[in-house]
């Protein structure tokens, strides 16, 4: 083997080694700036249907009546948007995204919605 094939096929390793190492969080980076949007708009539509669904269990349960039951018919309907944010986080953990990666999904959701503190607060309150 002549010394430039021995310089080409070194060179050769070298950037399949630093494709390797670089691949991957590229990918996941492409991932997760192509879904922000949709797991975020998912994430809160979950959250309100699961706060919702607590609401109207609590007054099911302490003050039973026809209206309440029929609240929490249509809390429990409302869930359908937990399942579909269910099914998008499990589609992103397997394309390679990390727990990690989603928590910061969320994080900058939550970010880009609450202004200030406050409104982050109410995000992740469950009044009753």
């Amino acid at each position: 083997m002549s010394p430039s094939s021995r310089i080409v096929v070194g060179l050769g390793f070298v950037l399949a080694f630093i494709l390797g190492m670089t691949a991957q969080p590229l990918v996941r980076f492409g991932v997760s700036e192509l879904y922000q949007a949709e797991y975020a708009d998912l994430a809160f539509k979950c959250d309100h249907a699961m706060r919702e669904h607590f609401i109207a269990r609590s007054k099911a349960v302490t003050a039973p009546s026809k209206e309440a039951a029929v609240l929490l018919s249509e809390a429990e309907v409302a869930l359908i948007d937990c399942h579909d944010y269910d099914r998008l986080r499990k589609s992103l953990l397997r394309v390679g995204m990390t727990e990690v990666d989603l928590s910061a999904m969320s994080l900058i959701a939550i970010e880009a919605k609450g202004k200030d503190i406050r409104e982050i607060v109410r995000i992740h309150e469950i009044r009753y």
